[in-house]
C-alpha cells in the first residue's frame, strides 16, 4: 500500500513542479510589476517655505513635479474662457478624460494650467481648464503623456516570465527526488 507522499508523487510527478511555479512567480513579480517613482520630493524646510511664498509664479512652478521630456506637444489653436482647442495631428491615442498640461515655452516650459480632455474629434480636441496659474493663450503649448502599456503587454514581463520558467524547470529537474 502507498503512503500519502508516494501517492502524491505518483499523481503529481516530482517536486520540481513546485520549484518551477515558485521561480516563475518570483520572476514575474520582480520584473515589471513594480516601477520606480520618477516624481521628486517637494518637501521644503520652514525657512525655505517663507521665501518660497514670496517668489514669482514662474519660480514657484519649478518645484512642481516635472513633466517628462518625452511628452507630446500640441499648439493651441483657440482659447475660450474655460477651454482650449488644439489639433491632435497623428496622435490617435488621445482619449476623453486624459490630463494635459499647458506650458509656456518662452519661460522654459513653466506650468500655466492643467487641462482635462473633454471632446476628441479627428480634427480638433477640446480641453477644459481645471486649474491655472496664469491665463491660457495661443502662445502656450499643450503637453500630453502617452499612456503606458499595461504590465503584461511589455517585453520585460515576458522575458522575466520565460527566464523564470526556464530557471525553475532546470532547477526542478536537477533536484533529486
Amino acid at each position: 500500500m502507498r503512503t500519502s507522499g508516494e501517492y502524491r508523487r505518483a499523481r503529481f510527478g516530482h517536486r520540481g513542479t513546485t520549484a518551477v511555479f515558485v521561480c516563475a512567480v518570483l520572476a514575474c513579480a520582480s520584473t515589471a510589476c513594480h516601477h520606480r517613482s520618477t516624481v521628486p520630493s517637494t518637501a521644503l524646510p520652514s525657512a525655505a517655505a517663507d521665501s518660497f511664498a514670496k517668489d514669482s509664479v514662474v519660480r514657484s512652478t519649478a518645484l512642481l513635479p516635472r513633466i517628462p521630456r518625452d511628452a507630446s506637444r500640441f499648439e493651441i489653436d483657440a482659447v475660450d474662457d474655460s477651454t482650449a482647442k488644439f489639433r491632435p495631428r497623428e496622435a490617435d491615442w488621445i482619449r476623453e478624460g486624459m490630463v494635459a498640461y499647458a506650458v509656456d515655452p518662452l519661460h522654459r516650459d513653466a506650468l500655466v494650467a492643467r487641462l482635462r480632455i473633454t471632446e476628441v474629434h479627428a480634427v480638433m480636441i477640446t480641453a477644459l481648464v481645471t486649474s491655472q496659474v496664469t491665463r491660457v493663450t495661443p502662445a502656450h503649448v499643450v503637453l500630453l503623456l502617452e499612456p503606458r502599456p499595461t504590465w503584461w503587454k511589455t517585453r520585460r514581463f515576458w522575458i522575466g516570465a520565460s527566464a523564470g520558467a526556464l530557471l525553475g524547470g532546470a532547477l526542478g529537474a536537477s533536484i533529486p527526488h
